[in-house]
């Protein structure tokens, strides 16, 4: 049992654990609109698998940028 389900319904505490972000951080992309995620009453939920995916689309977006030079 110590896989967490792909369609589980995190918090934002848990969210911010899981993306290793502060909570200020993912409150910033809540307000752009940034990351998928929908009210539950008046707390917000986010679904992990909808966090994976959105974790791959933007990785493909804006890739890393370094300042070592390759030789």
């Amino acid at each position: 049992m110590g896989k967490t389900p792909k369609s589980e319904l995190m918090t934002v505490t848990e969210t911010c654990r899981f993306l290793k972000i502060p909570q200020q951080t993912l409150y910033r992309h809540l307000q752009h609109r940034d990351i998928p995620a929908f009210k539950l009453g008046n707390q917000w939920r986010f679904v992990r698998s909808d966090l994976e995916q959105w974790i791959r689309d933007t990785q493909t977006r804006s890739p890393v940028k370094t300042s070592a030079k390759v030789v």
